[in-house]
């Protein structure tokens, strides 16, 4: 190499270059990426609170949609209208599957052999407060979205998967059978009737997963099946220290699900509720790292293979 003409090195060396980092971009190159994750949630958060109805949440549909088909998969946008103590107002599920692989159709009435991935990706609307939800909504649906990047590398596994992003978790006053959790209410209605080989065999809710004191406690009424699934997945990442459980039932997207007959788990850092970010100014990107997103990302990925892996 010494004895090449300078220029020759220098062309060498800048191809090189280019070519590192054109694949450090691609959206499902190399494991889960915390970083990339943690660039959706500041593409969110840069969107401003997104309470339902806001222009905010109407821009994160935008931007949900056109990362998971990006990255390959399928979108249906499922609206609705609900009663709300604001009065009537109007909701939008995001749904995702990766498409067959023999070229057929998507029927979205069909939930058989699927396991949901779910998040929230609204804010709650806190008059006088700028809620940036970055870790309350913003996290969980940057993980979410990297999931959906990583997934494409393995079709096989991705079309195991639904990820449902909720609209309306928030509650307006305070969680009742008419406030709060409203796209996973109305999600949920359809599956409580479909027969039990139609609907999807598990779910897992992620909330609250990117602060630096990251500790995911899902609650004690939690499907037991699951939270073996979840452990072993964490054990054999090296991140079963990062997962407790929760003395108390919680009020989440999960609780729907379970109702219609489907066993869903909350993974939630519930201890991020009493540190004193919750639903203040304070939930903001700085609330939020790339390493704790990484890591219910690997424990995620790790869950996925090993449900379905060969």
């Amino acid at each position: 190499m010494r004895f090449l003409p300078l220029i020759l090195i220098v062309i060498i060396a800048a191809l090189a270059g280019v070519f590192l980092a054109t694949s450090g971009n691609k959206a499902n190159s190399g494991p889960f990426s915390g970083e990339r994750a943690f660039a959706h949630v500041a593409s969110l958060v840069g969107l401003g609170p997104r309470h339902p109805g806001s222009e905010a949440i109407a821009g994160a549909r935008e931007y949900i949609t056109g990362q998971l088909q990006q990255a390959g998969w399928h979108t249906s946008l499922q609206e609705f209208e609900e009663d709300t103590p604001r009065g009537r107002m109007s909701f939008v599920n995001i749904r995702a599957r990766f498409p067959p692989g023999n070229g057929g159709e998507i029927d979205w009435k069909r939930g058989g052999g699927l396991l949901l991935l779910c998040s929230h990706y609204d804010t709650k609307l806190i008059e006088g407060v700028k809620f940036d939800g970055a870790n309350d909504g913003g996290s969980s649906s940057g993980v979410l979205l990297e999931l959906a990047g990583v997934l494409r590398a393995n079709p096989d596994i991705a079309r195991r998967v639904e990820m449902v992003f909720f609209d309306g978790e928030e509650a307006f006053v305070d969680f009742t059978e008419v406030d709060g959790l409203f796209g996973s209410r109305h999600y949920a209605k359809f599956w409580r009737s479909a027969p039990v080989e139609e609907k999807p065999e598990a779910a897992f809710l992620l909330d609250l997963v990117g602060d630096a004191r990251l500790r995911l406690d899902p609650p004690s009424d939690s499907p037991r099946e699951l939270l073996r699934e979840l452990y072993g997945a964490a054990e054999a990442v090296g991140e079963r220290g990062i997962f407790g459980l929760h003395p108390t039932p919680i009020t989440d997207d999960h609780v729907p699900l379970n109702a219609a007959g489907i066993p869903a788990l909350d993974v939630i850092d519930a201890a991020y509720i009493s540190r004193g970010n919750w639903h203040t100014a304070s939930d903001n990107l700085g609330s939020v790292r790339s390493q704790s997103l990484e890591k219910i990302g690997r424990v995620m990925l790790e869950l996925l293979a090993r449900r379905f892996g060969d």
